[in-house]
């Protein structure tokens, strides 16, 4: 194995002759990397005029004080047909800024975010994921809540405990672990199966085929009932491959390529109300049913640095952003003298991989948990310039803060263009990937029914379900009952559902034909989004349509009359590419009254390229352990072997 050492960076291999050799070269310099509190790279000669601003009141902390910095990068060793490479989780005390103490965390390789591990498609890889993790749970988890409804100013906008109550169980906590590599396409044994616990001292053994398309993983912690927390202390890393036809593109590189790992955070605070350096999980608990509001911390971190700046020289950028937030979505707008910059980010690839051509971001990129964008922005025409990256929702002001909805302080990262002629000359391609191509009608199965699931809101437990469901004759049922639903689409056609599946260990598992595909319906009648993940799979997204849901009685827990077609939706910019996980819900503000957001359909066209037992599940990691089903996928053939099916 081999990495940056701390505050030292890391130097590109000399150049050779063979083809392989070739990809690593450049791409991996263009990842480059510093550890610890050392900027990215070196200011450019006639640096913007950007600086420190203060913060929302009661945060503490100044805003664009620290430069962004890189994570460390690894890269694997050549084992003649493989590649492999040793990945330790340790403790370590992380500077997330000048102004707070080191923060104690649970990290790989000894940083936030770990090492960005990267590859070339093509060479399988094996990792072993060693548990060096000690003490307990770096983290202080609390609640709060008024019995007469949601706060108007929660207080989880704000650092510290006062006002709160701890959360029993998680004090203590001892370091068990299970790392899964979100979006790489291996069979179930090697996905981090969340149950495969590692204890300190234990090794997880994982190979991974590595045969997609060039594009930016993650990876993170999966353990079951405590990933919430677990990532929250920091384990959490990038991972990417790369290919012949992304190095043809010529595409930005070296620093000029820069990740974007977005997350949040709270803090515990001393007597004097100052936020110190311990990990503080912090949710609101809504009503008398004490309905848990995913977490959403105040303070916004990118690659480990709390609102951090770059320095760009007046040129393209290419910047793969990545949302490992535990339930917040981004909604991001580049803003120039305070106003939207409107087509500033160009997409050019989605959870996996590069789009057949680049797509404008006319408003905002909406990125859920789990989901990655890989972007271009050309800085040009903002030499000697000051933009922000900010945080928005819709119904506000970009860059105005919205208390309600856990947005005090919108901002995420300054970035300041060096006053200088451009250096550089690049032109946008037209086509990006040519291997790349949308599904189409002949592409699907006409032959079988679709799944469906439906995201609901809090039951008997108080807290949101997942119900994996099944097409039904509804002569059979008689409406409302619990766990019924009938919905009409677009043609008028009547579908009633009936409810299979719900909680974690009920029978009756989705099964999956090796290289099959199949149509999957996302239907949330919720009223919040949630961002759906599926493992050992990838999809595409064929559709995006908005629903009348107040047909859903949520006492009942079925439709006393049918979910009906409102409207087309469009899909946007990063959801035309290959994916593992989409959002099911609007991005943005939460309506107030008794359905709250309008309630959406999103169909995927789901592909099984690999086999085993997996999990699909939501990725708002508060709400993981409650809307998460177990999924196999097994050669067809296995499934009718003897003239039975099974």
């Amino acid at each position: 194995m081999e990495t940056a050492s701390a505050g030292i960076p890391e130097r590109p291999q000399g150049p050779r002759v063979n083809r392989r050799t070739l990809l690593r070269g450049g791409a991996v310099a263009g990842l480059g990397a510093l550890v610890g509190s050392a900027p990215v790279f070196a200011s450019p000669v006639g640096a913007a005029p950007g600086g420190p601003e203060p913060s929302a009141a009661g945060l503490g902390l100044t805003k664009f004080t620290d430069p962004l910095r890189m994570p460390p990068v690894l890269r694997p060793r050549e084992r003649g047909d493989h590649d492999e490479l040793t990945v330790r989780m340790r403790t370590a005390d992380i500077t997330v800024h000048s102004q707070l103490p080191p923060v104690r965390m649970w990290t790989y390789e000894g940083a936030y975010p770990g090492p960005t591990i990267e590859t070339v498609r093509g060479r399988r890889l094996r990792v072993a994921w060693e548990n060096r993790l000690t003490g307990t749970l770096p983290v202080t988890a609390v609640d709060f809540g008024l019995a007469t409804g949601p706060s108007p100013d929660p207080l989880s906008n704000y650092p510290g405990t006062q006002g709160c109550q701890e959360v029993s169980g998680v004090a203590g906590l001892e370091p068990w672990a299970a790392v899964h590599l979100h979006g790489m396409l291996t069979g179930g044994g090697n996905d981090g199966w969340m149950e495969n616990l590692l204890a300190p001292g234990d090794v997880q053994l994982s190979a991974y085929p590595n045969d997609q398309a060039a594009g930016t993983l993650w990876y993170h912690d999966h353990t079951h009932h405590v990933s919430r927390f677990s990532v929250f202390a920091g384990l959490a890393g990038l991972f990417i491959t790369r290919n012949a036809e992304e190095r043809a593109l010529d595409l930005p590189s070296g620093r000029h390529e820069v990740p974007l790992i977005l997350s949040d955070r709270n803090f515990d605070t001393d007597a004097s109300g100052a936020p110190t350096g311990r990990l503080l999980h912090k949710v609101e608990m809504v009503g008398a049913q004490r309905l848990m509001r995913p977490h959403a911390g105040p303070y916004t971190l990118v690659n480990g640095v709390i609102w951090p700046h770059l320095e760009v020289d007046p040129r393209w950028y290419r910047f793969r952003i990545v949302n490992t937030a535990n339930s917040r979505i981004y909604r991001l707008m580049l803003l120039a003298d305070g106003r939207p910059v409107a087509g500033a980010l160009k997409v050019i690839g989605t959870d996996q991989g590069l789009l057949g051509e680049p797509l404008a971001v006319e408003g905002a990129l909406n990125l859920s948990p789990g989901e990655r964008a890989d972007v271009l922005v050309d800085f040009q025409a903002f030499r000697g310039q000051t933009l922000k990256l900010v945080n928005t929702l819709q119904g506000v002001t970009p860059g105005e803060s919205n208390k309600r909805n856990d947005l005090l302080e919108p901002d995420v990262m300054q970035f300041r263009v060096a006053d200088r002629r451009p250096s550089a000359k690049f032109t946008l391609p037209e086509v990006l990937s040519p291997t790349f191509t949308r599904v189409g009608h002949h592409d699907l199965p006409h032959d079988q029914a679709p799944r469906w699931v439906v995201l609901v809101g809090p039951g008997t437990q108080n807290m949101p379900e997942l119900w994996e469901m099944e097409e039904t004759d509804a002569q059979d049922v008689t409406l409302p009952a619990a766990g019924i639903v009938q919905v009409k689409d677009a043609d008028g056609t009547l579908v009633t559902l009936r409810r299979t599946a719900m909680a974690y260990d009920d029978g009756a598992t989705f099964t999956a034909a090796h290289e099959g595909v199949e149509i999957w319906k996302y239907l949330n009648l919720a009223a919040s989004p949630h961002p759906m993940h599926i493992h050992l799979a990838h999809f595409q997204v064929l559709s995006r349509e908005n629903y009348d849901i107040t047909g859903f009685d949520r006492v009942t827990r079925g439709s006393s009359r049918p979910i009906a077609f409102k409207a087309a939706a469009e899909l946007e910019p990063h959801e035309r590419g290959e994916k593992d996980t989409v959002r099911v819900g609007t991005a943005g503000q939460i309506t107030p009254g008794p359905n709250g957001t309008p309630g959406e359909l999103v169909t995927v066209a789901v592909r099984f390229p690999v086999v085993g037992r997996g999990v699909h599940h939501c990725h708002m990691l508060e709400h993981e352990q409650h809307m998460v089903r177990p999924l196999v996928v097994s050669p067809a053939a296995h499934l009718n072997a003897g003239g039975h099916h099974h």
